[in-house]
């Protein structure tokens, strides 16, 4: 695969403007994107598949390779934000809530299509929640709850909100 790379990046170099140059490009992205690992293991080779893909969109925005690539930064992007929410519940289970904030604050900034957002949310705003820091798990539990009003966190957001309530403004 790496041979494969090379020999692609060669190609495009040679004949940068050959109608085979986006294909060549995705081919590039496609040798790293095969050789990508669940979440929870490295993710280096998922990173560069990305770039790849950008790199074909960027160069060669409206051929089908495009079109592919996009399909295809969509399941690295997901892949990359499952990684980092392991992490980020990892923290948050052993009570690291500001480990775990910074990690979900990650996945919101930089994975904003992520399809498990309603996870992210709830679990933002309960480290904030049990962190003490309540006024600041506002936002995420109310977010949740109008944005993802079918979700099972959307319930547990609410009873969130409740407790909040009762204690009143701290």
């Amino acid at each position: 695969m790496i041979l494969a790379a090379a020999e692609y990046r060669d190609f495009i170099s040679s004949y940068p403007i050959s109608p085979s140059a986006p294909y060549a490009q995705l081919q590039i992205a496609l040798t790293y994107f095969n050789k990508t690992l669940k979440p929870g293991r490295d993710q280096t080779k998922t990173e560069q598949a990305l770039i790849e893909f950008k790199r074909v969109i960027n160069d060669y925005p409206l051929t089908e390779e495009a079109k592919t690539a996009r399909e295809k930064i969509k399941i690295c992007e997901d892949r990359l934000a499952e990684h980092t929410l392991g992490i980020g519940e990892l923290y948050y289970k052993r009570k690291a809530y500001k480990a775990a904030i910074s990690r979900f604050k990650e996945i919101l900034s930089d994975y904003p299509a992520y399809s498990k957002l309603d996870e992210v949310f709830f679990l933002l705003g309960d480290s904030y929640y049990k962190a003490d820091q309540t006024q600041e798990s506002i936002p995420y539990f109310t977010k949740l709850i109008s944005d993802y009003p079918q979700s099972k966190f959307a319930k547990l957001a609410q009873e969130r909100m409740e407790e909040i309530e009762k204690k009143g403004p701290q």
